[in-house]
């Protein structure tokens, strides 16, 4: 379940308590990334690839980190610079998500 009885995801009320509104997920299921800024949040590539070091666009496969792109989420996260990759993001998808979904 994804909305609480306030109306926010489960992320973004993560990312206030846990990262002072700036958080990093990584979702396992759909394979992707997931940043946070405020009540915005952006899909951002995953870490995790299968084996011809690909994003797997089927579940099933097995993952494995890559560090190159592991490490673009530490300098984001330690660099602060989360805002601006969500809304670096956000102005050049296709996918925009909808405030506090997540």
């Amino acid at each position: 379940e994804t909305v609480d009885a306030h109306g926010k995801g489960e992320c973004t009320k993560h990312s206030y308590k846990c990262g002072a509104g700036s958080c990093i997920f990584f979702l396992l299921q759909e394979c992707q990334g997931l940043i946070f800024h405020g009540d915005k949040a952006a899909y951002v590539q995953s870490p995790y690839v299968d084996s011809h070091g690909e994003t797997p666009q089927y579940r099933g496969r097995p993952l494995n980190l890559d560090m190159d792109r592991y490490n673009i989420f530490h300098e984001m996260w330690a660099g602060h610079t989360v805002r601006q990759k969500v809304m670096q993001e956000r102005s050049s998808s296709r996918q925009v998500i909808i405030a506090d979904f997540f």
